[in-house]
């Protein structure tokens, strides 16, 4: 496995395109790894074999990650530019990192093209409610600063906020004329829990 694994390494960093690798390659040098591992951790280190065992785990290591490194930024920049990728090169894993690659950049570009409405665009529906007691300024679900305001002051709020004050016992709502029915039912079953 030594000599596939530096033969695929020498071979990727030469290289332009993605070279060749079976699909289960990850797997066998993974396995590889954990054997030279158990050999290494059995092995005393103060003696020729235990230091070239050693010596032999760490050069795996680092071309195995500098293999991975080296096929990732190749995939990264065939997906970015949109080209297709040759999946009988790519082992089982890169095959689906392919995927997932193309899949998010696709969806990356949808979103980046769809302009999204900003906070201040999107409608609040507001309450109108009447302070039962003093309540600092608070910033509302649309990101605006409301009050402060003063026991008995009547003011509007987003929905959300005005709920989370009822519930609290800081403020009741106030029907107002025009107001939906949905509205007010939402207020009474809240306070009804």
């Amino acid at each position: 496995m030594y000599n596939e694994l530096y033969k695929a390494w020498k071979s990727e960093v030469t290289s332009e395109a993605t070279q060749p690798l079976p699909a289960d390659f990850y797997q066998r040098a993974e396995a590889y790894i954990g054997g030279t591992e158990e050999e290494d951790a059995s092995a005393d280190e103060h003696t020729a074999k235990g230091r070239l065992l050693s010596k032999e785990k760490e050069i795996v290591i680092r071309l195995l990650r500098e293999l991975k490194e080296v096929r990732l930024r190749k995939l990264l920049a065939l997906t970015q530019s949109g080209e297709a990728i040759n999946d009988a090169n790519l082992t089982e894993e890169e095959k689906k990192l392919a995927k997932e690659f193309a899949q998010s950049v696709e969806a990356f570009n949808q979103d980046k093209l769809r302009p999204k409405p900003s906070v201040s665009e999107e409608t609040v529906e507001l309450s109108v409610v009447r302070f039962l007691q003093d309540i600092p300024e608070i910033v509302g679900t649309d990101l605006r600063i409301y009050g402060p305001y003063k026991k008995e002051d009547v003011g509007s709020l987003p929905n959300q906020n005005a709920i989370a004050l009822v519930k609290q016992g800081a403020a009741k709502e106030v029907e107002v004329r025009g107001i939906v029915e949905t509205q007010k039912s939402r207020v009474n079953a809240i306070n009804n829990k």
